[in-house]
């Protein structure tokens, strides 16, 4: 992460960088959140505040029994939600379509396993691709996963950062 944001920087880019445990973040959407669809949680605000000034979205996180930590998902569930990422319009009391409004943004992934098969990500990827981004409307995604993490060398763990450096450079 800390990599990302210095080749930002070095590209002219600001970001903003959230690790979620450190700020706490709460991620059980409740029922009261969405019947209203809003949060009065104010890092909630701040977060989906930042994505709509933001060009693009980069999520890193380690895989978790072939899935993103729950943290992350729950990030997912009450920021990217209706209002934020999409909306429905429509007449009234009749099907609904929903429209997206994430359209000007970029996506990057970048996840980390102890897999060493590279098609193991490759589901995961598509519900990224396809039910998350896609029904934002961001229609440019990048994957990058950092296989066999745990059996890696220094050496490795250091071509790998410099690899992110590089990713992040071209996805600008």
């Amino acid at each position: 992460m800390e990599r990302i944001v210095s080749a930002l920087d070095d590209g002219g880019h600001g970001a903003w960088c959230h690790d979620l445990y450190a700020e706490h973040f709460q991620p059980v959407l409740e029922n009261e959140e969405i019947r209203r669809r809003f949060s009065f949680d104010d890092l909630v605000t701040q977060h989906t505040r930042e994505l709509r000034e933001a060009a693009g979205l980069i999520l890193v996180y380690p895989d978790w029994w072939g899935m993103p930590p729950a943290i992350l998902k729950g990030w997912v569930d009450r920021v990217l939600r209706p209002g934020v990422a999409f909306d429905y319009e429509g007449p009234e009391f009749l099907q609904k379509e929903q429209v997206p409004l994430l359209t000007d943004k970029k996506g990057l992934v970048i996840s980390t396993t102890d897999e060493t098969n590279p098609l193991s990500q490759d589901a995961m990827n598509t519900i990224w691709r396809e039910r998350v981004f896609a029904q934002a409307g961001i229609r440019s995604v990048t994957f990058k996963t950092l296989y066999g993490v745990r059996q890696s060398s220094l050496r490795e763990r250091r071509e790998w950062l410099l690899e992110v450096e590089e990713l992040i450079l071209r996805w600008l």
